[in-house]
């Protein structure tokens, strides 16, 4: 699935793209993003415990106290699949986009099966986060 998203920002010319597993992510990598695309399994209705720790290391230094969140208003898109259809980890995940003030666009959340249709969806979530990180 991030390989279908990276797929349909490419279509946008312009853009580098920087795929990281979370455990590697940092507060640099988000606060130098025009853009951000957050993926993950579900695991017991919840996001993968590596995507939360990712989130809870980031979040302090995203925030002042004069100007309010940094990250407010960058473009972002979740993707999840497996467990029972990702409708849970999407939810957890939209909580902690309302913390960080992101400008989440869209979101899919697939079941346990990646199909190509699921894919073509996934493309055209990423052509979505591209045109929206165009205007940022």
């Amino acid at each position: 699935m991030a390989y279908a998203v990276k797929r349909g920002i490419e279509k946008t010319k312009g853009f580098q793209i920087e795929m990281k597993k979370a455990q590697d992510a940092s507060w640099d990598d988000l606060k130098n993003a025009a853009g951000i695309t957050i993926g993950t399994p579900d695991y017991f209705d919840y996001m993968a415990g590596t995507v939360k720790d990712f989130f809870d290391r980031v979040f302090y230094p995203s925030q002042s106290k004069v100007k309010g969140s940094l990250t407010a208003n960058i473009p972002c898109i979740f993707f999840v699949s497996g467990g029972t259809g990702g409708k849970p980890a999407i939810e957890s995940l939209q909580k902690i986009g309302q913390a960080f003030k992101f400008n989440v666009i869209d979101y899919i959340n697939g079941g346990s099966k990646i199909t190509a249709g699921l894919l073509t969806k996934c493309e055209n979530l990423g052509e979505k986060l591209a045109a929206e990180s165009l205007h940022r």
